[in-house]
């Protein structure tokens, strides 16, 4: 694991977009600043590293900014092509990668 800054907050531990409050401690963090991702890791393809799509915290990876990578052999996702993101809605998630942008090399699509 290794501990990086929470890319939700840019390590600020507060709600970036301060819906609730100004004040509001980060969802994704609890406050702290950082977020434990398993190495190795890679900026999450679907929301492009911010740990954000739109308002909300990414639903890949789950706000932190990164996604961890199989050690298996992994391709690009052919229905996506890496991006990340649904074809019929930039703001949903690929459903064949989960928004990860890739996929173990010879699994079937949900395998």
């Amino acid at each position: 694991m290794s501990e990086i800054t929470c890319s939700f907050c840019r390590g600020t531990g507060k709600d970036p977009f301060g819906i609730m409050s100004w004040q509001s401690v980060c969802a994704v963090c609890g406050g702290t600043g950082v977020v434990d991702v398993p190495k190795p890791y890679r900026a999450c393809p679907h929301c492009d590293g911010t740990g954000a799509v739109k308002t909300f915290t990414c639903t890949s990876c789950k706000g932190k900014g990164y996604v961890p990578v199989p050690s298996s052999p992994i391709v690009t996702c052919p229905e996506c092509r890496g991006s990340g993101d649904d074809a019929s809605n930039s703001s949903l998630d690929c459903l064949k990668c989960r928004g990860k942008g890739f996929v173990i090399a010879g699994r079937s699509a949900f395998g």
